[in-house]
């Protein structure tokens, strides 16, 4: 996002060293066709949903 561009390349470096675990941020993993359905979500507010991978095939 904009707000935290410049703290990329700092987080890629914790997490490939393992410092930092972010799968527990990660609520779903989802095809980039249901993006507009998760972004819905996500503007809503939706408990319990924090971050959500989409991807441009199928989920992993």
């Amino acid at each position: 996002s904009c707000a935290s561009a410049g703290e990329y390349p700092r987080a890629i470096e914790l997490m490939s060293r393992g410092e930092i675990q972010v799968k527990p941020l990660i609520t779903a993993v989802a095809p980039l066709a249901e993006g507009p359905r998760w972004f819905e979500r996500l503007y809503a507010r939706e408990p319990n949903l924090m971050k959500v991978v989409l991807t441009p095939g199928n989920p992993l």
